[in-house]
């Protein structure tokens, strides 16, 4: 009699897949291989850890959702982006414009117009209006690639990374795309991989926290509306990372 497959979730890229039994850490195949590469130890452990095993510390920070209200009210009061990004809508949505470059730096991309004149022209056309949080499994999966594609292919150019493309991106697609800065990918844990494979990742961990808590975002979306800072969930999400890990928590006196 065959053994029932059971359906396990990657630990670090969050996808789901089949297995034969349950495992102490949990990796799919390809995320298992590129830790084999880098010789990160033991993958999939059954049973007992062996002595001297490596393990893979992996498990994304979560929100403190009690505080959520009070460090959305923080950032926007502190900070004042929304006029200046949040609000600002591209006026080619399918083609990258040195108007991208001008609004990433409203919020410290740091882009110089040399640095970002090889991108420019390039069509992400590809990767439509989605939402990472409406999509179901199968779509977001059949959609993966397209995303990880296009951003490779932008990536290449020097001077462009993770942080400057994902902030330029972002207002292109605000239902899809998160800022993917350092805080962020710190506290989502994710630190292996090309430029493209860490935003993907980036995206996979936060579509599994944006599903499980999106009635909690949703009130915050509200809360935009009545404050004239109407932002999308995954851009609210995305802030509450980076002020919750960043290097600006809220303080008493700031507060």
């Amino acid at each position: 009699m065959a053994k029932q497959l059971l359906i396990l979730t990657c630990e670090i890229c969050g996808e789901k897949f089949e297995a034969h039994a349950r495992r102490k850490i949990v990796h799919c195949r390809k995320c298992a291989e590129k830790l084999r590469r880098k010789r990160l130890g033991s993958i999939q452990i059954r049973g007992k850890p062996v002595a001297n095993a490596v393990l893979i510390k992996s498990e994304a920070k979560e929100i403190h959702w009690e505080r959520s209200e009070k460090d959305l009210i923080y950032y926007l009061k502190r900070f004042n982006r929304f006029p200046k990004y949040d609000c600002v809508v591209p006026s080619e949505p399918d083609k990258i414009s040195d108007e991208d470059r001008r609004i990433a730096n409203q919020i410290a991309a740091r882009m110089s117009a040399e640095t970002w004149a090889p991108i420019v022209g390039e069509s992400i056309a590809q990767i439509g209006d989605w939402d990472l949080f409406g999509m179901n499994d199968l779509e977001w999966q059949s959609r993966k690639g397209v995303v990880h594609d296009v951003l490779a292919k932008l990536l290449r150019h020097s001077g462009i990374g993770v942080a400057r493309l994902t902030k330029a991106l972002h207002r292109k697609r605000p239902k899809l795309i998160p800022i993917c800065d350092s805080v962020l990918l710190e506290a989502l844990r994710v630190d292996f991989g090309s430029k493209a494979d860490r935003i993907v990742t980036c995206m996979d961990r936060l579509r599994i926290f944006g599903r499980k808590y999106f009635p909690r975002l949703q009130a915050l979306r509200e809360l935009s509306k009545h404050l004239q800072t109407e932002m999308t969930e995954l851009r609210m999400l995305e802030l509450l990372y980076w002020v919750q890990f960043g290097p600006f928590p809220p303080t008493s006196k700031k507060s």
